[in-house]
């Protein structure tokens, strides 16, 4: 019996089944605060929100693909995720091209805005990381989106660190800063995920 049950926590089809299920809840999550951040980042001229929720859409629609692809050949698996990390860099330039907007109109965000949203983001992204760690080293494809959720997290603690800098001085650079790392967290784990997917390509 207990051989029995070990050969079933091994069975592919049930890790396959395990992968299913958590990026389904983590897909949910992401989506709605893609849209609570987008609406919210908006209202507060945030570009540090603004930055962050185009991350949640980039990771809503990362879910969708590994969703798609979880059961074909490792080479279409690679190749989805070097599709999702070209993706990731083009949200790295939205993130410092918006950031250059507000720096331009001299734009202070609403720092109560950007505390309560950051603080949910964070849980959202927490929440995500931990459902996705046990299967982030399947391949380059759970590997993506399991960065994905740890990069955001990190994130959203920036964010909560830029509203309270923005209280205390009164001033746009704490969120500009803020998007500027976003971007670098966004363009670092896309070229990670670019040489791991490269490398299964190969083999």
């Amino acid at each position: 019996m207990g051989g029995h049950d070990h050969h079933n926590h091994e069975d592919p089809h049930c890790h396959i089944i395990h992968d299913r299920r958590m990026l389904w809840i983590v897909l949910i999550l992401n989506a709605f605060m893609f849209f609570l951040e987008l609406w919210q980042g908006v209202k507060a001229d945030s570009s540090a929100l603004l930055a962050d929720s185009m991350d949640f859409f980039s990771d809503s629609l990362s879910y969708i693909i590994t969703l798609y692809v979880i059961q074909k050949h490792i080479h279409i698996r690679a190749k989805a995720a070097l599709v999702k990390a070209a993706l990731m860099l083009v949200l790295a330039g939205v993130a410092l091209t918006q950031g250059a907007f507000n720096l331009i109109e001299q734009t202070t965000p609403i720092y109560s805005t950007m505390g309560w949203v950051g603080t949910l983001a964070l849980i959202v992204n927490i929440t995500s990381a931990l459902l996705l760690y046990s299967s982030r080293g399947r391949d380059s494809n759970m590997r993506s989106v399991w960065l994905c959720s740890r990069n955001d997290a990190f994130a959203n603690i920036l964010i909560l660190c830029a509203a309270y800098l923005v209280y205390i001085t009164g001033s746009l650079y704490p969120d500009l800063a803020v998007a500027l790392g976003i971007a670098w967290l966004e363009g670092s784990a896309a070229i990670k995920i670019i040489h791991h997917a490269k490398s299964e390509l190969r083999s």
